[in-house]
């Protein structure tokens, strides 16, 4: 089994959220939340960025629901100098995570052309630090074994393998050759 070509999904978890490291946006780079019309950027991002999943219109609306006010609070876009968004990702919650505790780092994403520059970090730091700020103690995600520089970033950020039977065991095992 080739974990990598499989693509097979993957948790990993944080047991806390205190000690995020901090990372400053390159120059000529901002950031900022959700604003009523972020759907359409929101999906353009992942149709570039995500060569893994489905994007199809109705996605967002399906992963996050209608609710301007929650989203305002919980959602981030990295604009390039233009003011284009070029990144997202989202401070979310998941009732099926067994704990309120528990926040999730929900789709990061970043144009394909703007990758490498030193933007995934920032944007994960602010994610991970207003998880904290709203209240969860701890986070998850989810991503999958083709995901190597996710996997490299939610590493450096202090989340490790959520292992829940020997499947897990030998799929990071698999994994861990490439990291």
């Amino acid at each position: 089994m080739n974990v990598i070509q499989e693509n097979v999904p993957i948790t990993m978890v944080r047991d806390n959220l205190e000690g995020i490291p901090s990372y400053d946006l390159p120059a000529g780079y901002s950031m900022r939340r959700y604003r009523p019309g972020d759907e359409q950027p929101w999906r353009e991002i992942h149709l570039l960025a995500d060569r893994y999943s489905t994007i199809t219109p109705d996605l967002f609306s399906r992963e996050f629901g209608v609710e301007e006010l929650v989203l305002a609070e919980r959602q981030f876009y990295l604009l390039d100098a233009a003011q284009q968004a070029i990144g997202t990702a989202t401070a979310w919650y998941d009732d099926g995570s067994g704990s309120a505790a528990y926040g999730r780092v929900h789709w990061l994403a970043i144009v394909p052309d703007e990758q490498g520059r030193g933007l995934a970090r920032p944007l994960m730091m602010a994610v991970c630090r207003r998880l904290r700020a709203l209240g969860h103690d701890r986070a998850y995600l989810s991503t999958s074994t083709a995901r190597i520089p996710a996997i490299h970033l939610y590493l450096r950020f202090g989340f490790i393998p959520k292992i829940e039977g020997a499947r897990d065991v030998k799929v990071w095992r698999r994994l861990e050759r490439e990291l």
